[in-house]
């Protein structure tokens, strides 16, 4: 059920923002149908692919244990759950087979139920349906396909009301697992992969109009596994490489390539630069662990070298994660650095605070001057994962355990336990977070 690659809830990115919450709306009802399918068949009358998804679950245990709280509802949707949640306006949204499932935030009931594009009839009938979930300035948008083990096929988005109505969709017609590379300027940016990773210029990338859904352009890149879109321009991880296609027109600006040691692990974008990160084992002082070059035409601009570097954010400046969280200036001057005392793989931020792990702690970091503002026990692998409302939500998905904390004093507000294996990223709302297991359950849990 988790994406092919491991994602942050605070936005979209290595080091993620902030991306706002919205109150709660009223219970909604009603299901939203689509009579066309990508074969050009009705199946208006066709037996649904997933079971009853429109009713509530006749068996709603989750196996979610909350110490400090409690279970707000929990719905159990067992192996068909196949998306990670999302919060939209008062609904959590999940993909539920071939379908999409909007359950009232507040009561745990159905709100409305969409029957995506995508079947399993035909060629298809031994694969499994896949689904990524995004929400983007109100709208839900589900990516949806056919995974067959190593490959994948027949994906379609649709953007989606957060009642469940749909405003476009947009076939891709493209093989390959597909991948949300970000959102901006009025456009939503997906690359593809195979399981044999490789820089090879033979997969397609398209940005996709978010008003219409109409196609902006395609070019290709090599296998992705992520990217960066902002400051006008798209970057795509392939591997050893990245490329920087101009977010308007398509144009390949430039192909950045590694060093033969090195793959480039995540990218990030502002003020006329890209960030691309070197995974390098045990660097020496002088190899570069992080590049930065003109998003014009791929010029070098300035480096980090000697150092281990696991994620890049830019707001207003650079922020890395690593051997340490450090504060860069646009020529690389360091403005603070904070040492937890171990290795930092996230350092999703807010509007105040950064927050990130050190030994067996959260921590929060004031983000104008990289001091502690307090930290608080959790496990050896805890990451933080979303802020909302006066909350912060952390998981450590080898423990199987997701925290909740009080965003400005750190106070434990509820541990949770969820059974199965590495559990989804969890989700928030003004009022709760939403956690999903392995195992096909979904539950509310309050702040």
């Amino acid at each position: 059920m988790p994406s092919r690659r491991d994602a942050l809830g605070l936005c979209g990115g290595a080091l993620l923002g902030l991306a706002g919450c919205i109150g709660p709306e009223g219970g909604r009802t009603g299901t939203a149908g689509t009579g066309d399918r990508t074969d050009g068949s009705d199946d208006s009358d066709a037996d649904p692919t997933t079971g009853d998804t429109n009713t509530d679950s006749p068996d709603p245990g989750t196996g979610i244990e909350v110490e400090g709280g409690s279970l707000a509802w929990e719905r159990a949707f067992g192996d068909d759950l196949v998306s990670e949640p999302a919060f939209v306006d008062g609904t959590v949204a999940v993909a539920v087979g071939t379908d999409v499932v909007g359950i009232d935030a507040a009561t745990g009931e159905t709100a409305w139920t969409f029957e995506t594009a995508v079947t399993l009839d035909g060629d298809y009938e031994y694969g499994r349906p896949t689904a990524d979930l995004r929400v983007r300035d109100g709208t839900l948008y589900v990516l949806v396909g056919i995974s067959v083990g190593t490959g994948a096929h027949d994906h379609v988005m649709h953007a989606l009301t957060a009642d469940g109505d749909e405003r476009w969709r947009f076939g891709t017609g493209v093989s390959g697992f597909h991948s949300f590379v970000g959102f901006g300027d009025g456009a939503v940016v997906v690359a593809t992969n195979d399981d044999a990773i490789s820089a090879e210029r033979d997969h397609a990338v398209f940005a996709i109009e978010t008003a219409t859904g109409d196609e902006r352009w395609r070019d290709e890149s090599g296998d992705a596994m992520g990217g960066a879109v902002g400051d006008g321009v798209a970057l795509v991880e392939a591997d050893r490489a990245v490329d920087c296609f101009d977010l308007e027109t398509g144009e390949r600006r430039f192909r950045y390539e590694a060093p033969e040691d090195a793959r480039a692990t995540a990218t990030a974008v502002g003020n006329g630069r890209a960030f691309v990160v070197l995974d390098r084992y045990d660097p020496g002082a002088d190899q570069a662990t992080m590049v930065v070059v003109s998003t014009a035409d791929g010029s070098a601009q300035w480096d980090l070298a000697g150092e281990v570097v696991t994620s890049v954010r830019y707001r207003d400046d650079c922020y890395v994660g690593g051997e340490r969280v450090a504060r860069l200036g646009p020529d690389g001057t360091e403005r603070w650095s904070y040492d937890g005392g171990g290795p930092v793989y996230h350092a999703p931020f807010d509007a105040d605070a950064l927050y990130t792990a050190s030994e067996s702690q959260v921590v929060s970091l004031a983000r104008d001057s990289g001091t502690e503002r307090w930290d608080a026990e959790a496990t050896d692998l805890a990451i933080p994962r979303v802020r909302a409302g006066d909350a912060l939500v952390s998981m450590d998905g080898d423990a199987r355990a997701v925290f909740a904390h009080d965003a400005g004093d750190g106070e434990e507000l509820w541990r949770a336990t969820v059974p199965g294996g590495y559990p989804p990223t969890p989700t928030a709302g003004p009022d709760g977070a939403y956690v999903a297991t392995t195992a096909g359950g979904v539950g509310k849990i309050g702040f």
